[in-house]
């Protein structure tokens, strides 16, 4: 299931297919495995030893999947789905020449996130987006609905953002 995922993401995003590096530990008899992933540059490991390699394999790609989410792509879809604005990402650079370091806010429908500073802006711009996304959807919908609200959306609209919100 989570292969199936990430590959499609792979080819609809243009990223690397997926690689796998197998860890194997202890005796023939009672073999233990470890599994990395590769996705879009990214390694993941499995938390754990597993007896079945195909299990630990699962595992790591569970990690992935739950971890590569396109945050900015749900934004988007959200904002076109309910009439408001795209998001609009401003990404700030701060600390040293050699040791930069990112922070991105996001702002959607007249409210502004900011996400977890990283080593990159690809990655600071992705953190803001998943604390946008986290925020509104576990913590804040009914205030986005009701910002949403303000700038005259109908209630259509709005069943839409609550729809949306849950089924992703």
């Amino acid at each position: 299931m989570y292969k199936n995922q990430l590959q499609e993401l792979a080819q609809r995003s243009c990223f690397n297919l997926l690689s796998y590096i197998s860890i194997r530990e202890g005796p023939d008899h009672a073999s233990q495995f470890k599994a990395k992933v590769n996705f879009n540059g990214e390694t993941y490991e499995s938390p754990n030893y597993c007896t079945m390699l195909r299990q630990t394999e699962n595992l790591t790609l569970r990690q992935a999947a739950g971890e590569t989410r396109v945050y900015k792509n749900l934004l988007q879809e959200v904002s076109q789905r309910v009439g408001v604005l795209l998001p609009t990402y401003t990404t700030f650079r701060s600390g040293l020449g050699h040791l930069p370091i990112f922070t991105c806010t996001v702002e959607l429908a007249g409210c502004t996130f900011t996400g977890e500073p990283a080593k990159n802006k690809k990655l600071a711009e992705k953190n803001a987006a998943m604390s946008a996304w986290s925020s509104l959807k576990l913590c804040k919908p009914f205030h986005f609905v009701m910002l949403c609200s303000s700038l005259g959306m109908s209630s259509i609209l709005h069943m839409n953002l609550k729809t949306q919100m849950t089924q992703s």
